[in-house]
């Protein structure tokens, strides 16, 4: 018995949403050897059937099902600085056939490559009460997000661009086409169109997700622990309609203890999240030129037991964020006054990858004042004067923190 919510008035409105047509659509299979694509199909054996017209074969029903889209971020600027074709097939290659093993691991069907993204779908979440179906796209959207590591290390060792990407999934109504004369199917309708658009809504290296699909999740009470932060909501139709977006992200599981959440009440699930959540070990990302200055913070902040990474060099502390998880940190101290990039232009580069970013300036300029004209969301509270003594110090830290 499939359980059904509320997007229908939504998508029923949105037929100003683009489709994905406009991106050149390669249809795949997962690979047989170490190659994902097959052979070409010979043109000339199927122009006869083609010209028939009648080609494109619906199978008359409407189906519900997650669909996913993930896809690289900025793929457009890093290949223009890739000078041969053969690095640009590596480039891509890498990605997609990383991408597709893990998705064929966990049960979903590729589509089609969209440019530089691929989009499938999960056949077994037709029944929205299929616990381990759904249990599945959780899974693989996490495996996607933790592949990305060992897709980048491929990448540098070939002298290629390392990528971030982002990881859309929502769940809803799809139409299922075959193409006759050709074997791969396809999927179109507004839930494919929904996905491609949320996309963009999120920060790079992340997973972003639909009202529908979350609503199944909590109905069904996947096991896997994850937390869920709410996002603005997609508007359509101009602006008449809104649907709710959340980004997921997986909870610590090393300060879990070896206990079947399966036996926990729903209360007892919840609060258990969330003290182990209060309760790891705080990250902070530190970055301050002057190298003196870097060495007191960083001891100070030890000292008092947070986990700290510092770096004299913005570019390079830059460089270490947009490969890191965006959520790994939580809180940023930055200087101002940095060659190469200053803390403002630093904070916007930061800000970008992450928008909800959590910072604290620490400089020796006198220059509150001016600071909260330049950035009007930047509170007061959030400036330190330096030097600093450790007390204080700590004492702003945690307030923003927390």
């Amino acid at each position: 018995m499939n359980v059904y919510f509320g997007k229908t008035a939504v998508r029923n409105n949105s037929s100003n949403i683009n489709s994905l047509s406009s991106k050149t659509a390669i249809n795949l299979t997962y690979p047989t050897s170490d190659k994902l694509f097959r052979d070409p199909i010979n043109p000339y054996s199927k122009l006869q059937d083609q010209n028939n017209g009648n080609h494109v074969l619906l199978d008359g029903n409407s189906e519900n099902f997650c669909v996913s889209l993930i896809d690289i971020v900025g793929s457009t600027k890093l290949v223009s600085t890739i000078n041969s074709s053969k690095k640009i097939r590596d480039f891509y290659g890498i990605f997609i056939n990383s991408v597709a093993s893990i998705l064929k691991k966990y049960d979903a069907k590729i589509i089609k490559t969209v440019g530089d993204g691929i989009i499938s779908y999960f056949p077994q979440t037709m029944d929205t009460t299929n616990l381990t179906a759904f249990e599945n796209v959780v899974n693989c959207s996490f495996a996607q997000m933790e592949e990305r590591s060992t897709i980048n290390n491929q990448l540098r060792e070939r002298n290629l661009p390392t990528i971030s990407y982002r990881v859309s999934i929502d769940y809803g109504k799809v139409e299922r086409a075959q193409f006759k004369g050709f074997d791969a199917e396809d999927l179109f309708g507004s839930t494919v169109n929904f996905c491609s658009k949320i996309n963009l809504f999120a920060p790079p290296n992340s997973i972003i997700i639909g009202s529908d699909l979350y609503q199944i999740m909590r109905s069904l009470k996947i096991s896997n622990p994850y937390k869920v932060q709410a996002m603005n909501s997609y508007y359509c139709g101009a602006g008449k309609f809104s649907y709710p977006l959340y980004l997921l992200s997986r909870v610590n599981l090393s300060n879990f203890t070896h206990t079947n959440p399966l036996n926990r009440s729903t209360a007892e699930t919840k609060k258990y999240i969330f003290d182990t959540e209060s309760s790891r070990t705080q990250k902070i990302l530190l970055i301050d030129d002057k190298k003196d200055d870097l060495m007191v913070l960083e001891h100070f902040l030890k000292l008092e037991g947070f986990e700290v990474r510092s770096f004299s060099n913005p570019r390079q502390a830059l460089l270490h964020y947009a490969n890191t998880d965006p959520s790994f940190y939580d809180l940023i101290i930055s200087d101002i006054r940095m060659p190469e990039i200053n803390g403002f232009q630093l904070y916007y580069k930061l800000k970008s990858i992450k928008h909800d970013i959590k910072i604290l300036f620490a400089t020796c300029l006198n220059i509150a004042e001016e600071l909260l004209v330049l950035l009007p969301e930047v509170k007061p509270e959030q400036i330190i004067q330096k030097p600093v003594g450790k007390e204080r110090f700590i004492e702003i830290v945690k307030k923003q923190i927390l």
